[in-house]
């Protein structure tokens, strides 16, 4: 009888376990390369995100004052490196500049230019994504900063999950491309 409740208990354990569903964004791979070549040393300082960002889960809005778990759906890793990582990507390929870096780094001496990225808001609420956001980009030759703030709706084309995170991806590569053209 022992036996029997152990794989059961065994069983549950694994079937739960394997019932959660990992997500990324940021997929760059159909990103166009920039058709001039750019020699500037690019910093990017780690993106800002907000504290529901932070954890495994993933959240919507329910409604205006409530945000809510989505149920076996995870981030796959921490997401404020790895939207950091996008945006260098991004930056990288469009720009067609293999010098944009995470910043600080250790052996880099050049900087060009510093972005500086907060995420404020960006969740699912009702049928679409809202991305609201402000950067930042220092000139180090002259010494001057400019501030932005940027914001978009992306709308979702179902309920399911995959189409959230598409549009989540379609709003943060918008933001993305916003960031270059002020490079």
């Amino acid at each position: 009888m022992k036996k029997v409740i152990y794989i059961i208990v065994v069983g549950l354990l694994l079937s739960a376990c394997g019932s959660k569903q990992l997500y990324t964004l940021g997929d760059t791979s159909t990103i166009p390369n920039g058709t001039e070549k750019s020699f500037d040393f690019i910093a990017v300082e780690k993106v800002e995100l907000p504290i529901y960002f932070m954890d495994s889960p993933i959240y919507k809005k329910e409604n205006p004052y409530h945000l809510e778990e989505i149920e076996n759906a995870n981030w796959i890793n921490s997401m404020d490196v790895h939207m950091t990582n996008v945006l260098i990507a991004y930056l990288q390929k469009s720009m067609n500049n293999p010098n944009i870096y995470a910043y600080p780094w250790s052996n880099i001496k050049k900087m060009d230019k510093k972005v500086s990225l907060n995420i404020s808001t960006f969740i699912a609420y009702q049928d679409s994504i809202s991305l609201d956001a402000n950067y930042h980009i220092l000139d180090k030759h002259t010494k001057k900063g400019e501030n932005y703030l940027f914001n978009t709706k992306e709308h979702i084309d179902n309920k399911s999950v995959e189409s959230m995170i598409e549009a989540m991806e379609k709003a943060y590569f918008r933001l993305a491309r916003e960031i270059k053209d002020k490079l």
